[in-house]
């Protein structure tokens, strides 16, 4: 029925089978000017989204369905080791390398705009062909792609295994794949209207089991934003309810849980906001098309709004008056018909990522986006030679109102529940969000992942494998400095690591390369095959252009990097400045990084004090060095790269808040070191209220309680901790130790 191929290997090694289902969708080649201009997708994958949630609704892998993994399977989602298997993939690398017989489940998802015919010789290729799902001429249709379906594929892929494949790895695939049972559906017990906010929540939920959620479409239009945040807070408590029921014991201990919370806001590019027509679109439909775009950049909530006649046509291509009486069919705009096939892939794709590790998604309207207002005047603010910090914690204060304003109230009380940390999917600056006095970054574990551009959002969001370090994954770590010789912040990073290094002189070793131009800087990546590089110079970010690294006296493009650099690192700090500025555009450093295939990279979002971003980069290596092995001992599980990077930003805002009362002589430096000591405690036993705590040691030490909040807000407004942002999938990259993963390998703990 599928036309598998046999090709017997002559090979007398034999390999283990790879017992993943992956599901492959192409995606068209082309230039980053052919896609989508709102937002930067591929055009060929928007036309294709749905193909996404078919996969996200099947096994990823052929033991899911047996005994032990139903009862292991929400632990191990929950801890980020059973991700749904979506593979977007350009045409060109789907053919390029033939299949091997140890990946032998892969499904091939094609579109409209992809033919069956164009795969077939790579299929006839490949040791154990693909089951080809396509609207014509593939071996079975999308509607057809049933659980039934995938498991007599499966159950055909095992009569093909070659003798190369372990004899007893391949007949337990059958025995498990055999199983496989029909899943016992539940009941959700209340049922929410079909819109695009709540399916990535449906999705996740769907995988926990439930069905028959949805009844009818979503038709409380016009009502503001509440129907729809009802609906997206039920679907959230209900996934957060789940949770709390996972044993996370079901997978090795040695997995942390991924975030429990997304917040996701779709956005475009800065530029649509002047967008203009093309040149051939004059007169009226000139008029219309700047009315689409205005409409679409000033949406405040979670639809459209068309209040005058004149917006109403425009929008849906007929008068008000025609539309009601039925003489005309709304007839979407192509601006409006884009975006809306923008948002069902950003919807669909966010959708399987929750999936994936089960975690709850609020979709935001649209005014979280208009804070980059806001966001522009601090940042302005901040980059002014006048730093006064009264001044700056006013500034601050108005952005945080700002964001407050536009994120729905009703949400909040998920943020302060989330026990396992929240991701950002966003472009608006939501780590500083005010939550019960503290930023959202500094009260929580976070992450961001950024949404434009769209291209970029697939890659974060498509499965990632974990990376597993232990603290002998860092014995050599790279510091490239780029400054002059005459550059007077140069000194200031070896001065730092100077004092710093004789804490882990003894465990780790820090290589300072100087790179001139760019030549030198992809030398100095190519020849460093560690976890971690931390780059020393200069960055900027001029308006409307790419932002860009100063090598010396050469302003240089990070995206160049693409196809030159062969390992990048996982993990990059950045000590320069705005490279994720706060007002600028997507082409980001930071952004250029993650499209280089780093994993992680904590970014700046201002400029950055050199001394303050010098003793900065030493305390986390020191981090590294010494809160590792200590933390994944007293836990007794692996650490998350998110966990590092947050604890050591509350750190580094507890040094500023002690240092600036020390300042005003509110506290000696007797009392600095104790209560300093007690906080890092607070911080680095996970402590659910690190800031608490030291404000209640403050006050039993006679400090008065208004006043220490005041400081506080001003710490946190001129704290460089707030300057940083850790861009990327951190939470993919894992800290052990070396004894916990060999007793792990011992006892053969589920991957």
């Amino acid at each position: 029925m599928y036309n598998c191929r046999r090709s017997w290997s002559k090979l007398l090694q034999t390999y283990s089978l790879d017992g993943s289902i992956r599901f492959i969708i192409p995606v068209a080649d082309g230039e980053p000017n052919q896609a989508t201009p709102l937002q930067g997708f591929s055009m060929s994958l928007c036309y294709n989204s749905h193909l996404i949630r078919a996969a996200a609704f099947l096994p990823s892998s052929i033991y899911d369905l047996t005994p032990e993994g139903i009862r292991t399977f929400a632990a191990r989602r929950v801890c980020g080791v059973d991700p749904i298997n979506w593979l977007p993939m350009s045409p060109r690398a789907i053919r390029a390398v033939p299949l091997p017989a140890f990946l032998p489940f892969n499904v091939l998802l094609l579109g409209d705009t992809h033919a069956a015919a164009d795969y077939r010789n790579w299929a006839r290729s490949c040791e154990i062909a693909p089951l080809i799902v396509a609207g014509k001429n593939g071996d079975i249709a999308i509607a057809e792609l049933t659980l039934e379906a995938l498991q007599a594929y499966c159950l055909q892929v095992c009569n093909l295994l070659p003798p190369s494949i372990d004899a007893e790895h391949a007949r337990d695939a059958r025995e498990a794949i055999e199983a496989w049972p029909r899943p016992q559906l539940r009941s959700l017990g209340y049922s929410v209207r079909g819109h695009a906010t709540v399916v990535p929540n449906l999705m996740v939920l769907s995988a926990f089991g439930f069905a028959d959620m949805v009844q009818g479409r979503f038709d409380n239009i016009g009502n503001g934003v509440d129907p729809y945040v009802e609906q997206v807070a039920a679907t959230t408590q209900s996934i957060f309810a789940e949770r709390q029921r996972t044993d996370a014991g079901g997978a090795s201990d040695a997995y942390p849980r991924f975030p429990d919370l997304n917040l996701f806001a779709p956005a475009m590019f800065s530029y649509v906001a002047t967008m203009k027509p093309p040149n051939d679109i004059v007169g009226k439909e000139k008029h219309r098309f700047l009315t689409v775009r205005n409409s679409l950049v000033r949406q405040t909530g979670y639809s459209y709004t068309a209040k005058t006649p004149h917006q109403i046509e425009a929008l849906f291509g007929a008068t008000p008056e025609d539309l009601k009486a039925g003489r005309a069919i709304p007839s979407p705009h192509h601006l409006s018909r884009l975006r809306q096939v923008e948002l069902s892939l950003a919807t669909e794709a966010t959708g399987a990522f929750a999936a994936s590790d089960l975690s709850a998604t609020i979709r935001l309207p649209h005014a979280i986006n208009t804070t980059s207002g806001a966001v522009r005047q601090f940042a302005t603010h901040y980059r002014s030679d006048e730093n006064r910090s009264r001044k700056r914690v006013r500034a601050f204060k108005e952005i945080q109102a700002s964001i407050s304003s536009a994120f729905p109230a009703a949400y909040l009380p998920f943020v302060r529940t989330s026990r396992d940390g929240v991701r950002i999917i966003a472009d608006a600056h939501l780590e500083w969000l005010d939550v019960d006095g503290l930023p959202l970054c500094m009260r929580k574990n976070v992450s961001r992942i950024p949404v434009t551009p769209g291209n970029l959002l697939i890659d974060q969001l498509a499965p990632l494998p974990l990376i597993r370090l232990t603290p002998e994954s860092f014995r050599r770590i790279l510091v490239i400095s780029a400054l002059r010789r005459d550059d007077p912040i140069r000194p200031m990073f070896e001065l730092a690591f100077e004092i710093f290094g004789k804490h882990w002189q003894e465990t780790l070793q820090v290589d300072f390369v100087e790179v001139s131009n760019a030549d030198e800087l992809v030398a100095a990546f190519n020849a460093f095959d560690g976890p971690l590089v931390i780059f020393d110079g200069h960055g900027s970010h001029p308006k409307d252009g790419v932002g860009v690294l100063h090598l010396k006296d050469e302003a240089f493009d990070v995206w160049q990097l693409r196809e030159r650099v062969s390992e990048p690192p996982p993990i990059v700090i950045l000590s320069a400045c705005d490279t994720h500025a706060a007002d600028r555009n997507h082409a980001t450093v930071a952004n250029g990084f993650l499209a280089l295939g780093c994993r992680s990279v904590l970014s700046s979002v201002f400029p950055l004090e050199a001394r303050a971003a010098a003793s900065f980069a030493a305390r986390l290596v020191f981090r590294i060095s010494d809160f590792i092995p200590a933390a994944v001992n007293a836990f007794d599980r692996a650490l998350t790269w998110t966990e590092i990077v947050s604890g050591m930003l509350r750190m580094q805002l507890l040094t500023d808040f002690l240092r600036l009362l020390e300042r005003e002589k509110v506290i000696n430096e007797e009392t600095y070191f104790e209560v300093h000591k007690r906080g890092n405690i607070a911080i680095n036993g996970a402590s659910s209220r690190p800031f608490e705590d030291v404000l209640e040691l403050l006050e039993k030490k006679g400090s008065e309680p208004r006043a220490l909040k005041t400081y506080l807000d001003t710490a946190i407004a001129n704290s460089s901790a707030l300057a940083y942002l850790n861009v990327g999938r951190p939470e993919t990259i894992l800290l052990d130790t070396s004894e916990r993963l060999a007793r792990d390998d011992d006892e053969d703990q589920p991957v």
